[in-house]
């Protein structure tokens, strides 16, 4: 492929990859993945920390019987969180690296920039980190998803502040781009079933800090409860901003935002909460959690890199059941078959569903860390 030109369109670049990957086979030989994600920027703690956990289970997987015969090699590039390098990114790791599958993208616009590669090469796109429902509905063979929708986070969140709590004026501070509007989505949905439909919409710019005029507006509103869609930096801002000008609102996040990054950067704690699509790295007694303890060798233990390590044992789980050879058809085959129970963590796929956990956990952060909110006993 001849180079590319910085000024074509990320459609101009989709058009440049013609390969036809639905018959990729391998055997006894390595598996390459692929991942595009934030390595650098104001998002990169997040595909850090993910790619740490998946390249943490590869290296153990690789030195199992099965590893040995059909290692798994895990490509990353940067793309800083931005869709324009995830579809050149992309496009090399399928031309260039020639690898198996795309897997722990992190990012709703970067996975929405590249559905039409994914549909024009039917390249197995595995556990992207993102809860979005373009993802999901309809069901697209080559699309696996690990952790819970956005919608069952924004579900989680509503049932507890809403019907829990009783509160009712409520206000979006969403990034302003397909994640916000992906998120939001959800949001309205549950809050319009409750009959809540007089909701404010902030919004700010993906990778920047600037959000002084929907600040201002949150201080005007001071709403009974904050729903946010973004990242660490941004959120952390706003928090600390509303509280300094004494605005109390209750503020509750997506597990997208980053949690342990979250809390480096904040100066108040009152009333801020999460959810998280996986349980507690440093306490949880499920056996997996447990594994994935003992192969961090006293690495800094976080969601992320927890849910690098449950994807990346998904993928080798469904590799390794596979008989005969190990072609994209056959992949898709067995992985529809999965029936597993993955140290605790009943993980599911069928023909019909191609989503592997569907539980969020709601969080209160606090300046000790995380504490699980099963009732009305968080203030």
């Amino acid at each position: 492929m001849q180079e590319t030109s910085s000024l074509l369109s990320p459609v101009q670049l989709i058009s440049t990859a013609c390969l036809l990957l639905a018959s990729f086979s391998l055997s006894s030989t390595e598996i390459k993945l692929g991942m595009s994600t934030a390595l650098s920027g104001p998002t990169k703690n997040l595909g850090l920390q993910v790619r740490q956990g998946a390249e943490v289970y590869f290296k153990q997987y690789n030195q199992s019987e099965k590893g040995r015969k059909n290692p798994i090699t895990l490509i990353s590039y940067d793309d800083g969180y931005e869709p324009r390098n995830t579809v050149i990114n992309t496009i090399k790791l399928i031309e260039d690296d020639k690898v198996f599958a795309l897997f722990g993208y992190v990012g709703t616009p970067t996975s929405k920039a590249i559905m039409p590669l994914l549909e024009e090469h039917k390249i197995i796109y595995f556990s992207p980190y993102t809860g979005a429902d373009f993802l999901r509905s309809p069901i697209k063979k080559n699309i696996f998803n690990i952790r819970a929708s956005y919608y069952t986070e924004a579900e989680t969140q509503v049932e507890y502040f809403i019907d829990q709590l009783n509160l009712s004026k409520a206000a979006l501070f969403i990034q302003a781009d397909a994640f916000g509007l992906a998120a939001s989505k959800g949001y309205k949905n549950a809050l319009s079933a409750r009959g809540i439909t007089a909701i404010e919409q902030l919004r700010y710019k993906r990778n920047t800090s600037n959000i002084a005029l929907a600040t201002e507006r949150l201080k005007q509103l001071n709403p009974e409860v904050i729903f946010c869609v973004g990242t660490y930096e941004p959120i952390a801002k706003l928090i600390n901003d509303l509280r300094a000008a004494n605005i109390d609102s209750h503020i509750v996040m997506l597990s997208f935002v980053g949690a342990q990054s979250l809390i480096k950067r904040l100066k108040y704690f009152n009333n801020v909460y999460v959810t998280l699509v996986m349980q507690d790295p440093h306490d949880s007694q499920l056996p997996i959690v447990k594994d994935y303890r003992k192969a961090m060798m006293g690495q800094t233990l976080s969601h992320e890199s927890l849910e690098g390590y449950v994807d990346a044992a998904v993928f080798a789980a469904i590799v390794s059941s596979i008989k005969g050879e190990i072609t994209h058809n056959s992949f898709i085959r067995y992985a529809e078959q999965l029936r597993m129970d993955l140290g605790g963590l009943p993980i599911y796929f069928s023909e019909y569903d191609h989503q592997g956990l569907n539980k969020a956990y709601l969080n209160q952060i606090t300046s000790a860390g995380l504490k699980p909110v099963s009732d009305k006993s968080a203030k």
